[in-house]
């Protein structure tokens, strides 16, 4: 049933609806057609994929229930509402729909979101919802590109290890977020240009493409891990990004990660394991998985075996990234004498992991906030965005220009999260209605500067690195991320344990094939 949907993925199709029919999960699952669910309907997208005024953005729907996504990109009067009226097909069994027709479903969800539309309709009469007029984002990315060339060229070619110590961070985060960014649509101003942007991006940034586009089986369609993380940030049960701050064996961020006997030591080897051991054992990685893309290459023609020609490209894609990217950097290798392309590149590593600290962790991750989560089970969506996310305050010109060059959504995680559609150049101008609208309305506004960053980790650290109080001396406690058995809230005897809120509910939902299908992967 998936291969069937995802291999005629571009077939046009909308089905006529005679009569209003009850689709089960299982059925929905074996049509050969796109489809996607909104507020309990069913649509069948295929024809209207390839005319969606936002590109390929809206693929990201098929097989999944794209609610929320939907509300994230269409305001209150976006005319998609019209649009959904003529693809509807049927109904979801076993979900109560939130209206009887198309146009009552997106009414009726934003009655559900007041807040929310009070902020979009201020975007939307400051002129801030509507794309730029001109390619700004794909002027940037060009001359960006242009420079990296430069850049690499004198770090690499000409030994130049002061310069790539010195920079590597922030061309090694531009690449990231280029690939981010495309992903997001900021280079649809053209289709050609948002192709071949996406193409070098992909190519320079290659192992973080299933976690921004998804798998290459689903070339492109239905929620990757990165879309995942926008529905339920900081949710332990379904945000995978949660995985990278609780998950790690070495430093002990928060109470819902397991505790390690060696965590009471952790402020002391906190920073050197973090600088260098990490950064090493992820080079051991990078040069197995490039290995083993290669040596793929010569496996004989089998079933479930991808094509000769899919895993040729795979491999001449991994060695570029290996080649250029300022995080391997193994083109110096063939230039430069060993040890100082060696000596240089975990220097830069070493650097660039300090200096991305503010970006990378803090903010998605406000334990702070956490606790709310049992008092605010039934909260607005764009209240749980604002509670759980902060941007990153600059205080001089200089550092604003550096982000924007690096393309950096990180720094402005709020309004990334609330409009993830929106081009990075309008971050700034809708930040600023976005600040006072929260502040006249008593919305969470969380903004961290860069030293705070620093500040906030290093406190993590110290608070989590005691023993809990639910384990003994010298063993390990174990919690895990994923409940067995939602908590539809949290009770009072929890108040007092260490988890202010252990057990998220999960909502009653559409069951995420390709989530399933991601972790199995990640298995």
């Amino acid at each position: 049933g998936l291969h069937v949907i995802f291999t005629t993925i571009y077939k046009p199709l909308a089905l006529p609806m005679a009569t209003t029919k009850i689709f089960t999960r299982e059925e929905l699952y074996s049509q050969p057609f796109p489809w996607t669910v909104i507020g309990g309907h069913v649509y069948a997208i295929g024809e209207f994929i390839p005319k969606h005024p936002g590109g390929p953005l809206i693929r990201r729907a098929v097989g999944e229930d794209a609610t929320d996504l939907f509300l994230a990109h269409h305001g209150p009067k976006s005319p998609a509402r019209s649009v959904l009226a003529r693809y509807e097909i049927g109904l979801l069994a076993s979900e109560k729909p939130l209206a009887t027709s198309a146009e009552d479903v997106v009414r009726q969800a934003w009655q559900q979101r007041p807040l929310q539309r009070i902020i979009c309709d201020r975007i939307q009469a400051a002129g801030l919802d509507r794309r730029p007029c001109w390619p700004v984002a794909e002027i940037v990315a060009v001359l960006m590109l242009m420079l990296f060339a430069l850049w690499a060229w004198l770090a690499y070619g000409c030994g130049w290890w002061r310069m790539d110590v010195t920079f590597a961070w922030f061309w090694w985060r531009h690449l990231d977020a280029g690939l981010h960014a495309a992903m997001h649509g900021d280079f649809r101003h053209h289709a050609f240009s948002h192709r071949l942007l996406f193409r070098i991006y992909s190519l320079l940034d290659r192992r973080a493409l299933e976690y921004y586009h998804g798998g290459s089986a689903l070339c492109g369609h239905g929620l990757s891990k990165h879309w995942w993380h926008h529905v339920y940030p900081n949710d332990p049960r379904r945000d995978p990004d949660w995985g990278t701050m609780t998950g790690v064996a070495w430093v002990r961020r928060h109470v819902s990660a397991a505790w390690q006997p060696c965590h009471v030591w952790q402020c002391w080897y906190w920073l050197p394991m973090t600088a260098l051991v990490e950064p090493m054992l992820e080079l051991l990685q990078v040069a197995s998985a490039t290995l083993e893309a290669t040596a793929a290459i010569l496996e004989p023609p089998a079933d479930g075996v991808p094509s000769y020609s899919s895993r040729f490209e795979h491999a001449i894609a991994t060695w570029i990234e290996v080649l250029v990217n300022p995080g391997y950097q193994l083109i110096a290798f063939f230039v430069q004498p060993f040890w100082q392309a060696f000596s240089t590149l975990v220097l830069a590593r070493a650097v660039s992991r300090l200096v991305l600290f503010p970006f990378s962790e803090v903010q998605h991750y406000l334990p702070e906030h956490f606790g709310e989560e049992c008092r605010a089970q039934d909260e607005e969506w764009v209240v749980g965005q604002l509670r759980n996310t902060a941007n990153l305050r600059f205080k001089t010109h200089a550092a604003w220009w550096l982000d924007f060059l690096m393309f950096h959504g990180d720094s402005h995680q709020i309004q990334h999260h609330l409009w993830p559609a929106m081009s990075f150049v309008r971050y700034g101008q809708v930040g600023k209605v976005l600040r006072e609208t929260c502040a006249e309305l008593g919305l969470p506004y969380h903004e961290v500067s860069y030293w705070e960053g620093y500040q906030k980790i290093w406190s993590q650290v110290l608070a989590n690195r005691t023993i809990p109080r639910a384990a003994s001396k010298g063993d390990t406690l174990k919690r895990p991320l994923r409940s067995p058995s939602p908590t539809p809230s949290c009770s009072s005897s929890q108040e007092d344990s260490e988890d202010p809120c252990p057990k998220v509910a999960e909502s009653p939902g559409f069951e995420r094939r390709l989530r399933r299908r991601t972790e199995s992967q990640a298995e």
